[in-house]
């Protein structure tokens, strides 16, 4: 009769050790679906914010819209026809929330130098390292386009 008691109690032990760790694995499953979701919520927030990309071509302010809706292959391909041996800005703009905010990479390879500045309707800034290449240029505007956030989170503005 004993050895049916100990049996019985070593069974129940074993059955709460199971369920216990079912249920840490289920809460760490659940933990992941929960990443996944806020993941694939915030490329649909990106998916909706519409950037406008133009080009201003010298210093008199000749500016042309590129597009309406910038997307990434619109934005590498704008910046590979550029001659930046002159001076030439390529803005992505935001007028979304009645606010208006604007990436701009800027300046020529022979005498200005390149920059890149963030303006908005109160504030315009510049970013803190140099930069060297029109790749640069181009990454920045693609993580800009990717989210604010992404973009905040990679370069220093001041």
């Amino acid at each position: 009769m004993n050895t049916y008691i100990i049996f019985g109690f070593l069974a129940l032990i074993g059955i709460f050790a199971l369920i216990s760790w079912n249920s840490k694995r289920n809460s760490n499953t659940l933990g992941i679906a929960e990443n996944k979701t806020e993941l694939r919520n915030r490329e649909i927030r990106q998916e909706k914010r519409d950037l406008k990309l133009t080009v201003s071509y010298d210093y008199e302010g000749n500016t042309k819209t590129i597009s309406e809706k910038a997307t990434a292959e619109i934005i590498k391909s704008t910046m590979e026809s550029i001659n930046w041996n002159e001076f030439h800005i390529v803005q992505l703009e935001d007028e979304s929330d009645n606010s208006f905010k604007g990436l701009h990479v800027s300046g020529s390879l022979l005498e200005d130098g390149l920059a890149s500045g963030f303006v908005t309707d109160d504030d315009h800034i510049l970013m803190v390292k140099p930069i060297a290449t029109v790749d640069q240029m181009t990454e920045i505007l693609l993580d800009f386009l990717k989210g604010e956030d992404i973009w905040r989170n990679k370069y220093e503005y001041k």
